[in-house]
């Protein structure tokens, strides 16, 4: 069995074992004289994105244990309850009603579906909702929902910009080729939307090939390979196994493009050497919102060292298999800052969504990880404003930072 199916088995059994556990710890079981407050976190534990959520599961576990341990937020007793929605929108409303059910007072996920099914119901409810991934709808109309990311647009856009100034495969004759291809679920199709515009606006520097989109779970990728093969750019699809599948037959029928995505193509980095290895996707070049593992600033050495404290036996494990834990830990890290916030405003008696919501709208916070101030306001609902490169570099086996600084995202 390779690693990276091994991986995927450890993260069912794990999701497995985590929701046979979730009824275990009732409301009303809270330490002695402390507060309870409950966060609910929807997520896929056995689906298509499991591999690269269960991580994010685990980071939201240790930073409420981290804040109990410690009494960071004094009276207060931290505790996340997880629902599986399986990347299945049918069960984002079940979700809802079951961590609500559970108490909690605000909930997280990591899944756009979920998010943008539940947004109506965050502000007729007056549960406001963290969601880890950004979509074009949310961003439009947020309701109570706050985005722990930068707009999918701005990573693709800081990222075709950065290419076309700075990359030294970026043909020198002419506009270069770009396409894209991918599932047919929010993510996917924001991508594919920014690259698609990105090069109609800039046909000086990109020529638009298409952009390609298959039915959720589709495995064979003919059709859109053939349509893509001559491109210099691409950008593969966005989720699990298909990026795998995709880059597979891709790279099989000979053809050399540079692949390109985001954080969501470094949340399955196991599954995608295991599948194709470093060479092929050697050179991939990415934008990502938060700090990679090899890295070192307040935030990821956190991560790294409750990694390794709540757990050793997988730590390698869990780095091999992507971003997720590190980029879960990083946005949820924000959460957590605003949740405090909000808690030490109103007293932990008096908390609820409405506090969270007051908190985060009026939330700024500075020299974190190298960013200048971020934060949301009744109309900006996404995170920082500065975007990171890196690639696949097959020479270090590992995803390497390419420039040092934070470049400002492209936004428009």
């Amino acid at each position: 069995m390779s690693k990276g199916k091994a991986l995927i088995v450890c993260a069912m059994v794990l999701a497995l074992v985590a929701t046979l556990c979730l009824g275990c710890a009732e409301e009303g079981e809270e330490e002695e004289g402390k507060v309870t407050i409950t966060i609910g976190h929807i997520s896929d534990m056995t689906g298509p994105a499991s591999t690269a959520l269960v991580p994010i599961n685990h980071a939201m576990d240790d930073i409420a244990r981290y804040y109990n341990e410690e009494e960071l937020i004094p009276g207060v007793e931290l505790r996340v309850v997880h629902y599986d929605a399986r990347y299945d929108p049918s069960r984002d409303i079940p979700g809802w009603d079951w961590v609500k059910g559970k108490g909690a007072k605000v909930a997280v996920t990591a899944l756009p579906t979920t998010a943008q099914t539940l947004a109506r119901l965050t502000s007729t409810e007056k549960m406001p909702l963290w969601a880890f991934t950004p979509s074009d709808p949310l961003l439009a109309s947020p309701e109570w929902v706050f985005l722990a990311n930068l707009p999918t647009s701005a990573l693709v856009k800081t990222l075709l910009e950065w290419i076309s100034e700075n990359d030294p495969d970026y043909p020198t004759d002419r506009p270069a080729k770009i396409g894209s291809a991918g599932w047919e679920e929010p993510y996917a199709l924001d991508c594919r939307n920014a690259v698609r515009d990105y090069a109609q606006d800039h046909p000086d520097k990109f020529e638009w090939v298409g952009g390609y989109i298959a039915p959720m779970g589709v495995m064979t990728w003919s059709g859109e390979v053939a349509a893509l093969k001559d491109c210099d750019y691409l950008w593969p699809p966005t989720t699990g196994t298909g990026i795998t599948t995709f880059m597979q037959e891709f790279r099989n029928r000979g053809y050399t493009a540079k692949f390109i995505g985001t954080d969501s193509n470094a949340a399955y980095r196991g599954l995608i050497v295991d599948s194709v290895g470093y060479e092929a996707v050697d050179g991939m070049l990415l934008s990502l919102p938060t700090r990679w593992w090899n890295e070192t600033g307040e935030v990821i050495n956190l991560a790294k060292q409750l990694l390794n404290r709540y757990h050793s036996a997988e730590a390698a494990d869990i780095i091999y298999a992507g971003i997720g834990y590190c980029g879960g830990f990083h946005q949820g890290y924000a959460f957590y800052q605003i949740l405090e916030e909000a808690i030490n405003q109103v007293g932990a008696e008096n908390f609820d969504g409405q506090a969270f919501y007051d908190a985060a709208i009026d939330f700024t916070m500075t020299t974190w990880e190298g960013y200048e101030t971020w934060g949301f306001s009744q109309t900006k609902r996404y995170t920082w404003d500065y975007v990171g490169i890196y690639e696949y570099s097959a020479a270090e086996e590992d995803i390497v930072r390419k420039v040092t600084e934070w470049l400002p995202a492209v936004l428009e």
